[in-house]
């Protein structure tokens, strides 16, 4: 069954994402995927808004310590969440969930149960949960976040900038606009400097 998931973090940046398909290098962190069962590409991709809040929380050692990003695991108040949704099948989005806990193949995904309850926990990890979204051209919607609200804490500038060159690549802002976007999130805000953010952006070089 297909299945869109929508990112909002790092997974924005394509090159990203689709080492969880196929494998290798991680942008940015020098982390290496597993790779998915079926590394196809995925059929489709396109913005996405999520209903959601986003924000940056805990320490991931692949990034510095920094904070990386979370969406609250349910629709507390109203959120207005950049994202990226990515046309899967059900089993590429359980490797997609259990590379993003540390794992490599997925459970079986009971997508019924999951518009059915509204969200469920895949076993343990920062990333635990399967939050459902809503249709698109009549196929569930999913995201990946965890299960309670993490401590905020500031994300890195390796981080934001993957994220940011993320948002660039799907929404068209430029880096002015998606450092002023990154550096207003909770955990961010405050302690990370939208300047400095631009300035990565604007140094156009590779990840």
């Amino acid at each position: 069954m297909d299945v869109w998931y929508a990112a909002y973090g790092s997974n924005l940046l394509e090159d990203r994402f689709l080492a969880y398909l196929r494998g290798g290098p991680v942008p940015g962190s020098g982390r290496l995927q597993h790779g998915a069962r079926d590394s196809a590409p995925p059929a489709e991709n396109r913005p996405y808004r999520l209903d959601r809040t986003m924000l940056f929380g805990f320490e991931a050692a692949g990034w510095g310590g920094g904070g990386v990003c979370f969406v609250q695991p349910e629709r507390v108040v109203a959120g207005d969440t950049l994202g990226r949704a990515w046309l899967l099948t059900d089993e590429q989005l359980a490797d997609v969930w259990a590379q993003e806990n540390r794992g490599t193949v997925g459970p079986d995904l009971d997508l019924d149960a999951l518009v059915a309850r509204g969200s469920i926990d895949l076993g343990a990890g920062w990333y635990r949960r399967l939050e459902y979204l809503g249709e698109l051209d009549g196929r569930p919607v999913a995201t990946i976040t965890g299960n309670e609200v993490p401590e905020p804490n500031a994300a890195g500038l390796a981080y934001l900038e993957v994220v940011g060159r993320g948002l660039m690549e799907t929404w068209g802002l430029s880096a002015s606009e998606a450092a002023v976007y990154l550096s207003s999130r909770t955990g961010n805000r405050g302690h990370v400097e939208a300047e400095d953010v631009e300035l990565l952006l604007n140094s156009r070089r590779p990840v």
